[in-house]
């Protein structure tokens, strides 16, 4: 049995040295030596140590079974804009017929990951190293806004929506270490208000934004601030994505703003976009991405990317996952999006096969995956207007995204509810593919048709119909979980 208790166990040696290999070696930890109070905080002694425990903390957000991929699969492949192909390479086949069970490996392995991730921040975040200078203040605040973000997925994804009832149970809350402690669950509220406390925690530390250039005392190297790391308005842009998901439109309105009106960030020109992601470089720019999980050719999951699933697989990989006949002809001709996929055939296939090209693989980089976007927060905001009773605003950031994508669109001008389609309408095209859509279902629990297959023709001739009481619209905590913690609780239904 392997054991998933969410106190696993670094030495200081697997805290300045595992963390960073961690994505690529997924060691179990259960046979290290804890340490006590005393050896952690040696651990990080400076300015150097810091950088390092920091960048380890980014790579274990890499791993293929978290940010790496399946959280963004999870998001499209459980809505209603794709199917898994039936000639598939036998991957994610639960979510495309939602029927995951208590020893689902992606719900174990995801638990794992993120338990993972916050036990690195919490190590970063405790070390009791000063404040002294901006640098050291901008790397606490990345490890404050790590884990703010992992516990708002963690919750997410392992429990129902803040909407539905905020009492309900959410994930254990682990702050600090204690190889004795089996936390129980904390409500939805409470682990929601955690992960804003870490973000506007990071936020009040943030100094650089990204274009800027940190210079380390210590050893006189420079870290420039560019979308692999979480600056100063990406932790906006998280905020507003929370209190979104709260259905707190005032907030969600205000984050959203910063970003708009201090960030200097910019969407991508219509022109640009197709590139914009064939792109491997993480950008200083302030063009559009504004904070990334990134991967090169000494740092990566190898196969395990989202190109590596999406797209044909004449180039080499799986090209499971298709989007619908229906989705891709809802892009107009002159919606440069509909550039982002390939109709073709695929063997063993039915029908026209839609591949989904948004992630060109680059054998040397691979994919860096998108976790705050410009547009995202555009559209955000444009939902907060809208909920906040302000159509005249709301159409204002709808139509920002909506005509930047389609330079032929002459812009939305519904009226009442018909703004809020639009605008869901307008993010199923833009954000497409990188985990969103599902989660707006899940957010506004609203039911939806998940189609499965497809037939010659490109009808759907396998579906189901997904309510907001679907056992499977979320993961079940881990078996191993529940086998090894008696003070947690499992899923109802599972």
């Amino acid at each position: 049995m392997k054991k998933y208790i969410i106190n696993y166990q670094f030495s200081k040696l697997g805290l300045l040295f595992g963390i960073l290999l961690f994505a690529s070696c997924q060691k179990s930890f259960l046979d290290l030596k804890p340490y006590n109070a005393s050896v952690l905080s040696d651990a990080i002694k400076s300015e150097a140590d810091l950088n390092a425990a920091v960048n380890g903390l980014y790579a274990s957000l890499r791993a293929t079974d978290f940010y790496g991929r399946t959280f963004a699969v999870k998001g499209d492949l459980m809505a209603d804009h794709a199917f898994l192909s039936s000639q598939n390479s036998g991957r994610y086949t639960g979510f495309n017929l939602y029927n995951m069970v208590v020893t689902d490996g992606y719900a174990s392995n995801i638990w794992f990951n993120a338990y993972q991730a916050i036990k690195n921040a919490n190590l970063i975040i405790n070390s009791g190293l000063a404040i002294t200078n901006d640098n050291i203040s901008q790397l606490f605040s990345e490890a404050y806004a790590i884990r703010g973000m992992v516990y708002f997925d963690l919750c997410r994804n392992y429990a129902l929506p803040y909407a539905k009832d905020p009492n309900g149970p959410g994930v254990p809350i682990v702050l600090s270490f204690n190889q004795n402690a089996k936390p129980a669950r904390s409500s939805i509220k409470d682990v929601y208000a955690q992960a804003i406390s870490d973000l506007n925690k990071a936020y009040s530390l943030a100094k650089f934004n990204q274009g800027t250039t940190m210079t380390f005392q210590s050893t006189g190297q420079s870290r420039t601030v560019n979308s692999s790391f979480c600056s100063k308005y990406a932790i906006s842009g998280l905020l507003a994505k929370v209190y979104q998901h709260m259905g707190d439109w005032a907030n969600a309105k205000n984050a959203a703003l910063d970003v708009v009106n201090n960030g200097g960030f910019s969407l991508v020109p219509s022109t640009g976009l197709v590139n914009y992601w064939k792109g491997t470089t993480p950008r200083t720019d302030r063009v559009e991405t504004m904070f990334e999980v990134t991967s090169d050719a000494n740092n990566s999951v190898s196969d395990g990317t989202l190109a590596n699933l999406y797209v044909p697989k004449p180039i080499g990989s799986y090209g499971d996952i298709l989007a619908t006949q229906d989705f891709y002809n809802s892009h107009s001709l002159t919606d440069v999006r509909r550039q982002l996929y390939n109709p073709s055939t695929r063997s063993g296939q039915l029908g026209i096969a839609y591949y989904i090209t948004k992630y060109p693989i680059d054998p040397i980089n691979y994919d860096d995956v998108k976790i705050v976007r410009y547009a995202e927060v555009l559209l955000i905001l444009s939902e907060a207007y809208y909920n906040l009773n302000d159509p005249i605003n709301a159409l204002k950031y709808l139509n920002m995204v909506a005509m930047q994508r389609d330079p032929v669109f002459s812009g939305y001008t519904s009226t009442g509810p018909q703004i809020l389609e639009d605008i869901l309408t307008e993010r199923g095209k833009e954000l497409a593919w990188e985990g969103y859509r599902f989660w707006d279902f899940y957010r506004l629990q609203r039911s939806f048709v998940k189609p499965q297959a497809q037939d010659a023709s490109n009808a759907i001739i396998q579906s189901i119909t997904v309510t907001p009481t679907t056992l499977n619209i979320i993961f079940p905590i881990p078996k191993d979980e529940i086998l090894v913690n008696p003070n947690i609780t499992q899923n109802n239904g599972y």
